[in-house]
C-alpha cells in the first residue's frame, strides 16, 4: 500500500494535468451517481413518518366497466375498499386515506386565512404513519364513522393558526368548516409523499357516488407483515375481485384488476394510472441506461489517461518483468493504483454530490412545485454510500483492465525499446 501510495503522489508530481483531471473526472462521475441515487433515497429510503416503506402497500383506485366502450375509473366507496381490503392474511392494519396532499383553506383566531396542505385519514392512519404526537391525541375510530368536525394539525400550523402550539381544544375552519383541534403533531417534511400533512381530518368513510356505488373518495394504505409475500396479498385481492365482480354480473358491470395493491416502490417511482396496469420494468431499464451511461462515458475517457501515464512508465515495467514480475502482478498493481485515485475521486463526488442535494433548491420539491430541503439523513443511508462505492469500484475495473492488460503483455526488450523511443 505504502508503495503505491508513493507510485500515485509520484505521478501528481510527474504528470500533474493527467493525474489531477483523472480525479476530477471520477468525481464528477461519481457526483452525478449520487445525486441520482439521493433522489431514489428520499423516495424509497424509510423515515418518519413513513418508517414502514418497506412494509407499505397501496391501492388508490378502481376500475369500474360497463360494456365494451363505457369504463369509469377514480377512488373507491367506503364499501368496495373495506370489501376488497379488510381482512387479508398477512396485512397488519388497512387505512382508508387520501393517497394524495389536497390543498384547503384554513383560518384560526390569529386571523390569517392562508392555504395548507390537508390530507384526510380514518384513525387506523396513526397506527401505520409514525407521527409525533406532541399533545392532545388522534381522532377516534368512532369519531371518524361518526363523521366528527375534528382536526389534528402539525405544530408549525397551530402556531400560524393560533400564534401558538397550545392548540388542543381551540376552532379552526378547514374549507370555512369549523372543526376542533383535538392533536398537535411535529412537523414532517413533504417528502414523505404518502404519509405527510399540515392538516389531518378524519376522512368519510361511508362515500359513494350516485352515479356509480362502487365508486367514492377513498384509497387504502396496508401494512404488511414482516417477510409477507406481496404476490399471495395480490392473490387474495384479486380473489375478492372476482367475487364483486359475480355480484355485479347481473347489472352488467366489472371491476377490472390492474394487480393492485402496489408496492411502496412502484407506486411512488412509477405513474399509476387508474385505469392501466402500472409496470415498473420500464423505469428499472431506464435507471440501469442513467447508470450505464454515467459509468462508460467517464471510464473511457479514464481509461485514456491511465493509458497516457503509463506510456510514462514502460521503462519500469519493463525492468520489474526482466527481474521475474509475473504479468499478474503487473496487473494488480496498476488496478490497485488506478482504484486509489479512484476511491479518492469517489470521496470527493459524494461529499460534492451530498452538499448539491442539500442546498440546491431545485432538486427536491413537494406536489405544489415548492423547494424542499431533505434533512441529511434521508440522503446519506448505507445503501447509498455503498452504490457509490461500488461504483468507484466498477469504474476503476472499467478503465484501468484495458491499460493494465496492455501493459502487463509488453516483454522487458519491447518496454525498454518503447521507454527509449519516447524519451527520445
Amino acid at each position: 500500500m505504502k508503495t503505491k501510495l508513493l507510485q500515485i503522489l509520484y505521478d501528481m508530481r510527474t504528470q500533474p494535468v493527467i493525474a489531477w483531471v483523472t480525479v476530477a473526472g471520477t468525481a464528477l462521475s461519481i457526483f452525478l451517481i449520487m445525486v441520482v441515487l439521493m433522489m431514489k433515497s428520499v423516495t424509497l429510503t424509510p423515515f418518519a413518518p413513513e418508517s414502514n416503506r418497506s412494509r407499505m402497500m397501496y391501492a388508490p383506485y378502481i376500475d369500474v366497466r360497463m360494456g365494451e366502450n363505457n369504463s369509469s375509473s377514480g377512488c373507491m366507496s367506503g364499501e368496495i375498499a373495506r370489501t376488497l381490503y379488510s381482512g387479508l392474511d398477512n396485512v397488519e392494519e388497512i387505512s382508508l386515506m387520501d393517497l394524495d396532499l389536497s390543498p384547503v383553506n384554513v383560518k384560526g383566531t390569529s386571523g390569517e386565512r392562508f392555504v395548507a396542505n390537508s390530507r384526510r385519514t380514518d384513525a387506523a392512519f396513526w397506527e401505520i404513519f409514525d407521527h409525533k404526537l406532541l399533545s392532545g391525541r388522534y381522532y377516534t375510530p368512532e369519531e371518524v364513522e361518526a363523521g366528527t368536525k375534528v382536526a389534528v394539525v402539525s405544530e408549525a400550523t397551530a402556531r400560524r393558526l393560533f400564534g401558538t402550539a397550545d392548540a388542543i381544544g381551540k376552532t379552526m375552519q378547514v374549507d370555512f368548516v369549523n372543526h376542533m383541534v383535538v392533536g398537535v403533531v411535529a412537523n414532517t417534511s413533504t417528502l414523505a409523499t404518502i404519509g405527510s400533512g399540515d392538516v389531518f381530518t378524519p376522512i368519510n368513510v361511508h362515500s359513494s357516488s350516485d352515479y356509480l356505488p362502487e365508486m367514492g373518495e377513498i384509497s387504502v394504505a396496508l401494512l404488511v407483515s414482516d417477510g409477507a409475500d406481496r404476490d399471495a396479498v395480490r392473490r387474495q385481492v384479486e380473489s375478492r375481485y372476482a367475487q364483486v365482480n359475480s355480484a355485479l354480473a347481473s347489472e352488467g358491470k366489472w371491476i377490472e384488476y390492474h394487480n393492485s395493491p402496489f408496492d411502496h416502490k412502484l407506486y411512488t417511482t412509477v405513474t399509476v394510472y387508474s385505469n392501466t396496469t402500472p409496470n415498473d420494468s420500464t423505469a428499472d431499464a431506464i435507471d440501469a441506461l442513467i447508470y450505464a451511461l454515467l459509468l462508460l462515458v467517464p471510464a473511457i475517457n479514464l481509461s485514456s489517461m491511465l493509458h497516457s501515464r503509463m506510456r510514462r512508465r514502460v521503462s519500469e515495467i519493463g525492468i520489474r518483468r526482466a527481474y521475474g514480475c509475473t504479468r499478474a502482478r503487473i496487473i494488480s498493481d496498476i488496478v490497485g493504483e488506478n482504484l486509489i485515485v479512484t476511491v479518492i475521486g469517489g470521496i470527493i463526488g459524494i461529499a460534492a454530490g451530498t452538499l448539491f442535494a442539500m442546498f440546491y433548491d431545485g432538486l427536491f420539491t413537494d406536489a405544489g412545485g415548492e423547494a424542499v430541503r431533505p434533512a441529511l439523513g434521508m440522503l446519506l443511508n448505507l445503501r447509498t454510500i455503498g452504490a457509490a462505492l461500488l461504483a468507484c469500484l466498477v469504474l476503476n475495473v472499467l478503465s484501468a483492465s484495458l491499460p493494465a492488460w496492455q501493459a502487463a503483455r509488453l516483454s522487458p526488450v519491447q518496454a525498454i525499446n518503447s521507454a527509449t523511443n519516447i524519451n527520445k
